[in-house]
């Protein structure tokens, strides 16, 4: 028995889902709306998914996505750890080797790792600047690590490779996120960068490089900077024109000056020290977290009226020696 075309066509049509009939450029954007972890899993659906997961414009690598385990799980035990940190790196280095290094978005990392494991940390960064990533989040954070960012053992830590910013994949990058690591400018870095959003937390850097690194980012609008050792004098003399939101909290500051003429929210958290923001800006909030109790009284009265005298909502904290002799 012969069927006609049209009874076959009618056939195929209700044996086969509408969506393995979608578009190309259809399935991409379905497939990159899902998780890596689910979108590899919807490679199995059905042939014509198999590959899409490698055109995945999100790739965020952390434990529970690449070892099926919670980040804060990770044994004590040194030798369970290695075996696990050897598994993560395995598993992402074939990844990257099946990925089209086209269409990407975001890459995030978010692993413990260090100054042991540099060659593939650079290799993954590079990777992530030739697929023309305009998010890079590096989050190297030990699990179990929780003293003084004074006591802890810098050099162990991974340097990010700055002179890898001087190609052109750097241009495409709007966020940097880095997470307890080093950053080292190279003296003849010459920029710029197209960076809006700039977040160092727990990050070794000197005074020169991180002034060095904001010179050469003229659209920056938002900056966040945490627990960055060992900065002292936080003097920015080039103008952030563009900066928007600017937050510094637990850097163990002496001084901190600005020129942000655009600044509409100001964070600060830290010990009461000489802060300058400019006679120009006028941010419409800001928020003051002083921690520590000498003279921080005088400091919140005296201080503060000079330096945020035009702001519309100020929210001050504050601990007061409240001792009664």
């Amino acid at each position: 028995m012969m069927l006609s075309s049209d009874k076959f066509t009618a056939k195929r049509s209700k044996s086969e889902p509408v969506i393995h009939s979608l578009p190309e450029g259809i399935m991409h954007d379905i497939v990159s709306r899902l998780t890596l972890k689910d979108a590899v899993r919807a490679s199995l659906v059905s042939t014509n998914w198999r590959r899409l997961w490698t055109c995945h414009s999100n790739l965020c690598f952390d434990s529970p996505t690449i070892l099926n385990r919670e980040y804060g799980t990770i044994s004590r035990r040194g030798s369970r750890r290695g075996r696990r940190r050897r598994r993560f790196i395995r598993r992402i280095n074939a990844i990257l080797e099946s990925h089209s290094g086209t269409r990407l978005r975001r890459f995030d990392i978010t692993f413990a790792l260090d100054t042991r494991h540099t060659e593939h940390l650079d290799r993954w960064l590079k990777f992530a600047l030739d697929s023309r990533a305009s998010e890079i989040a590096i989050n190297l954070h030990p699990v179990f690590y929780k003293d003084s960012v004074r006591s802890y053992e810098w050099e162990d830590t991974y340097t990010l490779p700055f002179h890898m910013f001087s190609s052109q994949g750097a241009s495409y990058i709007e966020s940097l996120q880095l997470t307890f690591a080093s950053l080292k400018l190279p003296g003849d870095f010459d920029g710029p960068l197209n960076l809006r959003v700039l977040d160092l937390q727990t990050v070794h850097v000197s005074e020169g490089d991180l002034e060095l690194l904001l010179s050469k980012c003229s659209a920056l609008e938002c900056l966040r900077l945490g627990r960055c050792y060992p900065l002292l004098n936080l003097k920015v003399q080039n103008p952030l024109c563009r900066l928007r939101n600017l937050s510094v909290r637990g850097c163990q500051l002496q001084v901190m000056e600005f020129s942000a003429p655009n600044l509409a929210k100001f964070e600060y958290s830290g010990q009461a020290v000489p802060i300058t923001l400019g006679e120009s800006m006028k941010p419409t909030e800001a928020t003051v977290t002083l921690l520590g109790y000498d003279d921080t009284l005088e400091h919140v009265f005296t201080e503060l009226p000079k330096t945020l005298s035009r702001v519309e909502i100020l929210s001050v904290n504050t601990c007061i020696n409240t001792e009664v002799l």
